[in-house]
């Protein structure tokens, strides 16, 4: 489903960039006193699947993970991808509500559950802070909500790509993107197939708008015409 009314560009970044700042450090929130353990996780190695209690939240130090719910007939939704800086596990329930594992290499900051009570206990102000993370993360979803049930496969592909430049501070014209997930993870990230993720991407490169060196990184050509096209697709012509 497509909306055939396309928003006009204001000179500001595409909504879509305004909702996916990473939500901080858990050591920004005051629970440094934890004494933390620190853990190396190897290239697709799972962090935690789905089920598993939720007693423990993970900041990425390093690498790159995929937070994925796979379906009893074997379909799968990719739910986000954490860089460094991010938290995972923040926001289940009393389990998990996913699989979550390593796409590089990386490492990761420990802390649980029942340490984050107990300095919330002490340290009110400590809930607020909480409370703008997970305010942070619903406006998240709800943009990607939004992408996936409002937006065409172009735009769709363009959001993404920007959003991994912004990520990796990257965000400009003629630098090298890095690009850990695979075409089958973007797809199943955005509602697409891989076949269309794959014509769309060739679309922005026959275009001049992105380019591919190798297959695990991008460059960004015209970082203008990208952003319009998160917004719209009729930037394209």
């Amino acid at each position: 489903m497509v909306n055939s009314l396309c928003s006009k560009q204001t000179g500001t970044r595409p909504m879509y960039l305004e909702t996916v700042a990473p939500l901080g450090t858990l050591a920004t929130v005051g629970l440094g006193a934890a004494a933390p353990a620190n853990k190396v996780i190897g290239a697709t190695t799972f962090l935690f699947h789905e089920g598993d209690s939720a007693d423990k939240f993970y900041e990425v130090l390093s690498g790159v993970f995929r937070a994925v719910k796979v379906f009893p007939d074997g379909r799968r939704q990719v739910v986000a991808f954490a860089y460094p800086g991010d938290i995972i596990g923040f926001g289940h329930g009393e389990t998990y509500r996913f699989d979550c594992y390593a796409l590089t290499p990386g490492r990761v900051r420990i802390f649980s559950r029942g340490d984050l009570l107990s300095t919330m206990r002490d340290r009110p102000e400590l809930g607020e802070r909480l409370l703008a993370m997970a305010a942070g993360e619903i406006a998240t979803m709800q943009d990607l909500s939004i992408l996936l049930c409002r937006k065409a496969a172009i735009e769709r592909i363009a959001g993404f790509l920007l959003l991994l430049a912004q990520r990796t501070g990257k965000l400009g014209n003629d630098q090298k993107v890095y690009l850990p997930m695979c075409r089958a993870d973007i797809a199943d990230h955005l509602g697409l197939t891989i076949e269309t993720v794959s014509r769309n991407m060739t679309k922005l490169r026959v275009r001049e708008i992105i380019d591919f060196p190798n297959r695990g990184s991008f460059i960004i050509r015209d970082l203008a015409r990208l952003e319009m096209l998160a917004e719209c697709e009729d930037a394209l012509h």
